[in-house]
């Protein structure tokens, strides 16, 4: 069992028995990451969320599965190809000027 979880199963089981739980431990502090790590990278990732139609999320997803891969990813190197690719740029450009 992990310990979240024996955590939880330890609070459950002191709770049907009417003893008050004790509180959980704190977890060991983690050293602070050199610069130019994963960790700093991490904190400068943005939150993006956008609005899409139920067929469009269905796909994304499915592509996601199929590729045995997530939808943030796939997202993260469409965008990627937007910026390296001039071609496949000026192709978006195309397609959002006939939804305009």
């Amino acid at each position: 069992m992990t310990p979240k979880a024996s955590d939880l199963a330890a609070r459950l089981a002191a709770t049907a028995a009417g003893v008050r739980p004790a509180p959980p431990t704190a977890e060991p502090a983690r050293p602070k990451a050199e610069a130019g790590t994963s960790d700093q990278q991490s904190s400068q990732v943005q939150r993006f969320t956008i609005n899409l139609p139920k067929a469009q999320h269905r796909f994304i997803r499915q592509f996601a599965l199929a590729s045995d891969s997530d939808v943030s990813t796939i997202i993260r190197l469409l965008l990627s190809r937007i910026e390296s690719d001039p071609v496949f740029a000026e192709e978006i450009r195309n397609m959002l000027d006939e939804v305009k």
